[in-house]
């Protein structure tokens, strides 16, 4: 028994004090959806690499909040901060479990303008893009560069003559759906066209947040609402926005509705996101299975192919079709049920496959602990330019996912996984991904011939929702609703 005691105070002292400092860093003072810290701990400059428990954290505040912890098991955790009201200040203390002060606590979170912390739904723009832009900190993307280098200047006029003769003609309704968007004194309008055009909420959700939280310069936008990118690649083509691109067309490429979404209901309404992604409970890599694994929609028939190999196969790969649409199911593998998110790392290898455009659960398993395997694909998102293949992922083809496989067995991964790890906090937290949707604007709204002075006559305008939450804005400075009727019927 002494001797069991006396195991248990070592390991306790090896788990608590082996380490001595930690790297603190995110976007706490910053109006997003959800506020957060990431922690890495360290010990003598080196970071760790294995969990040490939870954290003491504790918090004091005059908001309405919620707040959690994020353990990524790996030595480092995010704190993450969602409001209900605006107030004007938090205090954030975060100690090690012996105690020892983390992070510089007491962490004040106040802005230096004095402004208060607003929470999502807070209506209160009080800087214009470009102040905002500075504060964030938002780097330049190439991806975005190259997509906009294709016009020297954007007609919209010339524009939505195309796009009317074209997608919105009425014998293609069935087929496009897309939305003509203007940004008019910080209010939000649209003419959407195509029978299937309910997507447009999630665009509308994307700019009214954005527009929540500073001033954009007037502007207008074709916003294509499907999956696939629209516009091929040709002299004098329309300047499209999509959420997915590829090899062939010239579409201007915005991060996906799927992770703005993520991002704007996270710790509400959404829980898998860029930061919950590994899931609640921890899959060390000796644990984990030594197979890749694959479960999805058979929109592509590389996916088909996939799950037939993994029939013959299953000492390497786990794979099934989930539900079946564009194939018959009877010439291919029985389908399987869906797989909860965090189930996919219980292997060691995940397989990226793309559909009938980008899978756009790649950023997801990104951020998770084991080895992506991404599939060879015209298709792409915003940030695929910046991925390394064989740095952040392993590139494949069916002809060589089985060698593959058996050589991956071989290797140490650490270094690509540390290489995932760190993309996703360099690329794709949520500031990035604002910053992404605020630069596309500014760039943009640069190359129009002439930007809008008034919302043109068939145009809906777009409330700001702004009631889940209570606020007190430092100005008040939006348009009201009689000075948008104004607008709307030509008064101004």
């Amino acid at each position: 028994m002494l001797v069991v005691l006396l195991a248990c105070a070592l390991w306790m002292q090896q788990l608590c004090a082996a380490f001595d400092d930690a790297i603190c860093f995110g976007a706490l003072t910053l109006d997003l959806p959800v506020r957060y810290l990431h922690i890495q701990l360290r010990n003598d400059g080196v970071n760790l690499t294995q969990s040490r428990g939870k954290l003491d954290i504790s918090m004091s505040s005059h908001c309405r909040l919620r707040w959690e912890q994020i353990d990524n098991f790996d030595g480092s955790y995010v704190l993450r901060i969602r409001l209900w009201s605006s107030c004007e200040s938090l205090t954030i203390m975060i100690r090690s479990p012996i105690g020892v002060l983390l992070c510089e606590s007491p962490i004040v979170v106040k802005k230096e303008n004095n402004s208060p912390l607003y929470a999502e739904y807070c209506d209160c723009p009080e800087m214009d893009a470009e102040e905002w832009m500075r504060n964030a900190q938002c780097a330049h993307y190439q991806q975005l560069n190259d997509d906009l280098e294709q016009w020297q200047t954007i007609d919209v006029e010339q524009m939505l003559s195309v796009v009317m003769q074209t997608w919105a003609s009425p014998h293609q309704r069935f087929s496009a759906a897309l939305c003509h968007y203007q940004i008019v004194d910080n209010q939000l309008y649209r003419q959407c066209f195509g029978e299937h055009s309910g997507f447009r909420i999630f665009v509308d959700e994307i700019f009214t947040s954005i527009m929540r939280k500073m001033r954009l310069p007037n502007t207008e936008f074709i916003f294509n609402l499907g999956d696939w990118p629209l516009e091929r690649k040709r002299p004098n083509g329309v300047a499209i926005v999509s959420w997915c691109g590829s090899n062939d067309t010239m579409d201007i490429v915005v991060p996906t509705y799927e992770l703005m979404k993520s991002v704007i209901d996270s710790m509400h309404t959404v829980s898998l996101d860029i930061h919950t992604a590994k899931g609640k409970v921890h899959w060390p890599w000796h644990k984990k299975k030594d197979t890749a694994v694959f479960k999805g929609r058979d929109s592509s028939k590389l996916r088909l192919e996939i799950a037939m190999l993994a029939q013959k196969r299953p000492d390497l790969i786990e794979a099934g079709i989930t539900r079946y649409f564009f194939f018959n199911e009877s010439l291919y593998t029985p389908q399987v049920k869906q797989m909860p998110f965090s189930d996919f790392f219980k292997h060691r290898y995940v397989l990226s496959i793309d559909g009938t455009v980008a899978a756009y659960r790649l950023p997801l398993l990104l951020a998770g602990d084991s080895v992506v395997f991404k599939s060879n694909s015209p298709f792409y998102e915003h940030f695929y330019s910046m991925l390394e293949p064989g740095v952040h992922y392993i590139p494949f083809e069916l002809s060589s996912i089985i060698e593959k496989i058996e050589l991956a067995r071989k290797q140490d991964f650490n270094q690509t996984l540390r290489a995932m790890r760190q993309f996703v906090v360099d690329h794709l937290q949520p500031v990035h991904l604002y910053c992404y949707y605020v630069l596309f604007i500014q760039e943009y709204t640069k190359k129009l011939k002439q930007a809008p002075k008034r919302a043109a006559a068939k145009m809906e305008h777009v409330e700001r929702n702004a009631t889940h939450d209570t606020c007190t804005c430092a100005t008040q400075n939006q348009p009201n609703d009689r000075h948008v009727r104004r607008m709307q019927s030509g008064e101004l």
